[in-house]
């Protein structure tokens, strides 16, 4: 993990922390800007000039990377901060004003399941010999979080062999009672698909993707579930069953009638997130919609058929987002304004 920070960087990088900001932003010609609940906020700072953010970027990623970026490279993303301190992820990338840097913040430590309230359902997921477990939502909506938590609590809990594959790799994870290999992308492996084949190489039980971006990722994946192992991904989605459609549709017409059975075999659960601010003002809640496949869904889903039109009644496991929203409404956890604003966004 980089973690050569000027003393300027990691003023900001504290004064994210403070705020509870999930992103900062350095681009020339700007002050320093946080991303706080998901609103861009500037910083009352002094504009960050062109030379200083290619100082930065060079401090962080390397000249060699910093110079592939524009020729070779749309943007270089690598994990940087303090152990035990701070977690980030640096994207670096050029525009037209110079180069600028998003910094996406993450927890010091990763949170418990108990810790985020992790649908008990999920964690049981967890703990299945082989299957596909997939966290959706949007960017900034803690998929990745609740990922890591999942993740460790099958770490403290199983003796198996984790293999992880990010890019960037956001989280250390000590080992407990699993082996844990984690590889980033651009730093140990070349491009996922090479992280994921070192993986089945290695003797592996349970593989973490980070992300899956691409039909070549996505059935790689599928592929790992179906042979015997545990996979856990994230991918943009905003509800569980549009989680299952977005993976479908990303295949094309040929592969659809394949990947439609292996996902109906495959697929544990689908865990789908949305941050809310808390009604008491102390930072924020997660809404969980989750969907636990059982044999008419499987059915429906290896078919061809709508999976959500059902004749028999959903599992208890399973829960739409609306359902939980309204539960922590009825429990004080948000406000009447926050329930509505996110049920209007469903």
């Amino acid at each position: 993990m980089v973690s050569s920070f000027t003393p300027e960087l990691e003023r900001l990088v504290r004064t994210a922390l403070d705020a509870d900001a999930s992103d900062l932003h350095l681009i020339p010609g700007d002050p320093p800007t946080l991303r706080l609940r998901g609103k861009l906020e500037r910083m009352d700072l002094e504009e960050v000039s062109a030379e200083r953010t290619r100082e930065l970027a060079a401090g962080l990623i390397g000249e060699e990377n910093l110079a592939r970026i524009g020729l070779e490279l749309g943007e270089f993303q690598r994990s940087c901060g303090r152990p035990g301190e701070f977690n980030l992820s640096v994207a670096v990338a050029r525009s037209r004003c110079g180069y600028t840097l998003a910094f996406r913040v993450m927890p010091p430590t990763i949170y418990g399941v108990k810790e985020m309230a992790l649908p008990e359902a999920v964690v049981d997921a967890g703990f299945a010999a082989h299957g596909l477990i997939v966290f959706a939502g949007l960017t900034g909506s803690g998929k990745t979080t609740a990922m890591y938590g999942l993740l460790d609590h099958i770490n403290a809990h199983l003796a198996r062999h984790i293999c992880t594959v990010e890019s960037p790799a956001h989280l250390h994870v000590t080992p407990k009672m699993a082996l844990i290999q984690q590889r980033e992308v651009g730093q140990d492996v070349p491009t996922r698909l090479a992280g994921i084949q070192a993986a089945m190489a290695q003797d592996l039980d349970v593989l973490m993707v980070g992300e899956v971006t691409t039909v070549e990722e996505l059935q790689a994946c599928m592929t790992v579930a179906e042979t015997g192992h545990l996979v856990l991904t994230q991918i943009h989605a905003d509800s569980p069953e549009g989680t299952v459609y977005r993976i479908l549709e990303v295949f094309p017409d040929e592969l659809r009638p394949t990947a439609r059975k292996t996902l109906a075999a495959t697929l544990r659960a689908v865990c789908a997130q949305r941050l809310l601010p808390r009604a008491d003002g102390h930072g924020r809640v997660a809404a969980y919609g989750v969907l636990i496949p059982d044999a008419e869904m499987r059915n429906a889903i290896a078919s061809g058929a709508d999976f959500m039109a059902r004749k028999s009644p959903w599992s208890d496991c399973c829960q739409t987002m609306g359902e939980h929203i309204e539960r922590l409404l009825d429990e004080h956890v948000i406000s009447e304004a926050t329930a509505r604003q996110a049920m209007t966004a469903q």
